[in-house]
């Protein structure tokens, strides 16, 4: 093999890479109240969703069996899959320049579960030469008044 393809091959693959980033799973804190402050660092993402339960929509065996489980409210910023959704929010409340509808206060005692979504903003490509990651980061909670 030719030295120079193998050397701008390698340099390809070099930055073709885009690894895992475990610092860039949200990490989620939910404050007290039936209407709580829900935090997460690092600080931005796409999308926040409330479940009922102690399971996400996303990984739920409920929905291998009966469908899709629907959250109890969530949370997009504007943009699409941008990450332009700050933290902090508050469940219920429409994050400014979204679409999202208010919701009712949780119910106390009651088990809860949020998850996170953020886009890896290092990534590019699409389709097949995608090395973009989503992180997703996942908090359940019991609601206290």
């Amino acid at each position: 093999m030719n030295p120079r393809v193998f050397v701008l091959a390698a340099i390809l693959l070099a930055t073709a890479c885009n690894p895992f980033d475990e610092r860039q799973v949200p990490d989620i804190s939910v404050g007290k109240g039936l209407q709580p402050v829900i935090s997460w660092t690092p600080a931005t993402a796409y999308e926040l969703r409330v479940y009922a339960g102690d399971k996400d929509g996303d990984r739920s065996d409920v929905i291998q069996q009966q469908g899709f489980v629907a959250p109890v409210w969530y949370a997009k910023g504007p943009g699409g899959y941008e990450n332009s959704l700050h933290s902090p929010v508050t469940y219920g409340v429409p994050p400014p320049g979204s679409e999202v509808a208010p919701a009712p206060p949780l119910a106390a005692g009651v088990t809860y579960t949020v998850t996170v979504y953020r886009k890896d903003e290092r990534g590019n490509g699409e389709g097949f030469t995608n090395t973009r990651h989503r992180y997703d980061g996942t908090l359940t909670f019991v609601a206290r008044e």
